[in-house]
């Protein structure tokens, strides 16, 4: 079972670059078109490649964006004439291998505006309605703004799951089957309010069932510095099979560590291989990436030219190799007495092809070997009958660590405080006082900046501390226009100037205006 979770935090209007809009679009580019191009060309030749794919709420709605279709463009424009006066430049330098790479990301950059416009018509949502409707992939959902969901309090958590949803009905026309726990963070009663909200499954990480030491970072960027790690009790579970929660009627699959490490581990995972393109490392002229990975331990002066015939060689060897290593996985969970071992291979979708430039090319490799196997199938969960084995699953997430130190400790303690407060602030507002159209406008703006502030992403910046700056730039003026805006309720201060501010704001932060 492959499932691909799919977030970008919404930085529509906040910031271009190197922080903001352009995190969307390197994405778009590099991941999530060549990614749906490449599923339509298998569905095209017959292969079907069932992948369950989570798509979070600010992704689908920047996806739906007429500002955030045409100023891609305008980035792809960029991109490409970047390319060219890099060639031109390398050219008149007799770097005739650096000017072949930048020929390449011109070509790049040119075709995939061409397959935006032509092919897509600039609509990325309808072609995955395509996808699912022929039964390629299974889209579920996840929280409105992508919320650390164990730390919030039950109102706020409700909320998060349930706008979630709407956002995807309004989208997809149907109820989602499936929810991705954000940072696959789960709690004991959380599946109490999946239950209620109509979901079927959900995905934990390994240690949530079998317990023991958790594997490691699975959001990538993230250093190791100084995590607590959580030790779970070992309970004598396998994620080769699903479960029923104890008591409950909904499915929890958990992550295969074997799969997962091959793919995301810092030491030994492909991307590391001195093949691939080096993602650290960029031309001072027009940002883009000429070199390979060379030696992960090497510095960027002793990185050598990306090569890429070399880098597609890799990536079909090492597509071979995951398939060896699946049968191989395969024989060893059989002799543990599992007839048919499920193995769930969870990644964040951006792994492949943005952070891990070879990554979808990888991927279709994979696809095309398992269309060919006796031994190997891909499924999707809605095939899957309810378990009748049923678990406990322990408090945890995929972070660092194993539980939340990646997104609560010392750095972010203050920032839990002020989600917390302002939570109880919205709540305690009488919603007999919104007498009026501009008093309900204005109510339902803060509840915009409350659950943008919630989003998990500027916890895990300012842990990281690689775009802290960005993050609590973010954080701090959602939460600034949100008690503006609540002491203008109270004090019924909705004057002339108030109303030209919140137009403003309306446009800043324009998540879900449909709501």
């Amino acid at each position: 079972m492959l499932v691909l979770h799919s977030h970008i935090p919404y930085v529509k209007r906040q910031g271009r670059w190197p922080f903001g809009e352009v995190w969307l679009y390197e994405a778009m580019a590099e991941t999530y078109i060549p990614l749906v191009k490449t599923w339509l060309q298998l569905r095209e030749e017959g292969i079907r490649a069932p992948v369950t794919i989570s798509l979070s709420p600010p992704l689908i709605e920047q996806f739906n964006s007429k500002y955030i279709r045409e100023e891609f463009i305008v980035y792809l424009k960029e991109r490409e004439k970047a390319a060219f006066l890099d060639e031109k430049y390398y050219l008149s330098s007799s770097n005739k291998e650096l000017a072949r790479i930048a020929n390449f990301y011109s070509r790049f950059y040119r075709d995939t505006r061409r397959d935006f416009i032509v092919g897509f018509n600039k609509d990325l949502i309808k072609s995955l309605k395509e996808l699912e409707k022929s039964g390629d992939i299974e889209v579920i959902t996840t929280a409105v703004t992508h919320a650390y969901l164990p730390l919030l309090d039950k109102v706020s958590l409700e909320r998060q799951i349930v706008l979630g949803k709407k956002v995807f009905y309004k989208n997809f026309g149907q109820e989602p089957k499936g929810f991705w726990l954000p940072e696959c963070a789960y709690f004991k009663g959380i599946e109490d309010i999946l239950i209620d909200n109509g979901f079927r499954y959900f995905y934990v990480d390994s240690h949530a069932i079998e317990g023991g030491n958790p594997l490691g970072v699975y959001s990538y960027g993230c250093s190791e510095t100084g995590i607590e790690i959580e030790t779970f009790k070992n309970t004598g579970l396998t994620t080769y099979i699903p479960y029923k929660i104890k008591d409950k009627d909904i499915v929890v699959y958990g992550r295969n560590s074997i799969v997962s490490e091959q793919v995301w581990s810092a030491e030994y995972g492909y991307p590391g291989d001195k093949s691939y393109r080096e993602f650290h490392m960029h031309s001072s002229r027009s940002g883009l990436k000429y070199w390979r990975v060379t030696d992960r331990l090497k510095g960027f002066d002793q990185k050598e030219y990306y090569n890429l015939d070399m880098a597609k060689a890799t990536a079909k060897k090492h597509a071979q190799q995951f398939i060896d290593s699946l049968l191989t996985t395969t024989k060893k969970a059989q002799k543990l007495g599992v007839i048919s071992p499920l193995m769930v291979a969870c990644y964040d979708t951006e792994l492949f092809g943005h952070w891990w430039w070879e990554g979808v090319d990888w991927l279709e490799y994979v696809v095309r070997i398992i269309s060919k196997s006796k031994e190997i199938n891909l499924v999707l969960p809605s095939e899957l009958n309810m378990p009748n084995i049923e678990a406990q699953v322990f408090e945890s997430s995929w972070g660092m660590g194993g539980k939340h130190y990646i997104w609560n400790n010392q750095e972010t303690i203050w920032m839990w405080e002020i989600i917390k407060q302002a939570s109880k602030e919205f709540h305690s507002i009488d919603r007999a006082i919104l007498t009026t159209k501009d008093k309900q406008r204005a109510y339902k703006q803060a509840l915009r900046e409350l659950i943008l502030l919630e989003s998990s992403d500027w916890l895990f910046m300012v842990t990281n501390n690689t775009t802290s700056d960005y993050a609590m730039k973010r954080f701090f003026e959602h939460y600034t226009k949100f008690l503006r805006i609540m002491n203008s309720i109270k004090n019924n201060e909705i004057d002339i100037n108030f109303i030209a501010w919140i137009n403003k704001i309306e446009y800043e932060d324009d998540y879900l205006i449909w709501l």
